[in-house]
Order: C-alpha cells, then structure tokens, then sequence
C-alpha cells in the first residue's frame, strides 16, 4: 500500500514540474520590449495555470515536509524533480540533452538508491 507522504511527494513532483515547464514555456513566446505589453501578459491563463501547478505542488511539498524526514524528503524530492525536468525539457520544449546531463541523472539516482536503502 502506498503512503500518503510517497503520494504527496509524486504530486509534489508532478505539479511543480508541469508547473515550471508551463510557466518557462509562456515566457519563452513574449517579447519583453514593451514593458505594459508585459505586464499584461501576467494575466495569461497559461501563466496563471503554471503558477497554480507550482502552488499545488508546494502546498504538498509542506504536508511532505510534515510528514518525512527531511534528509530523505528532500534528497528524493529534488532528485526526481530534477530528472523529470530534464526529461520533459528534452521532449516538450526540445532543449538539448547532452552526455553530461545524462550522466549527472545517472550519478543522481544511484544517489537516492543508497539513501533509501
């Protein structure tokens, strides 16, 4: 059976990455030239979407921390949250995957595996 804390902290995962991606791919098609352009450009729904995906994953990330050690909590958190970025990066908004990125995953996930155990 799966615990709430390991559900919260997928969702913490899921939410914050969608999030973030939404939010750098929004900002990546406006032009920053005229500034009350971009102020209402703030008002996005897509934006607003992202920034509530991040928030959602934050509000779980506080019922994460209440409820994990933090020396695990976090390891595991940031480890997943980085390869999930680093993935869908790769995927969704075509940034490059290089060796290096590949191997720092690798180096990353032999990491939490040694934590967890």
């Amino acid at each position: 059976m799966v615990k709430s804390e390991h559900l919260a902290l997928l969702i913490y995962v899921i939410a914050s990455t969608a999030g973030v991606l939404i939010i750098k791919k929004f900002f990546s098609t406006i032009d920053y030239k005229n500034d009350p352009e971009f102020i209402f450009h703030l008002f996005n729904v897509q934006l607003i979407f992202g920034i509530l995906l991040y928030i959602i994953g934050f509000l779980t990330w506080l019922y994460v921390l209440s409820k994990m050690d933090l020396n695990i909590a976090y390891p595991v958190a940031i480890t997943l949250s980085f390869i999930t970025v680093l993935l869908a990066s790769t995927l969704l908004l075509k940034e490059n995957f290089t060796l290096n990125i590949g191997i720092g995953m690798v180096f990353c996930l032999i990491g939490v595996i040694i934590i967890l155990r």
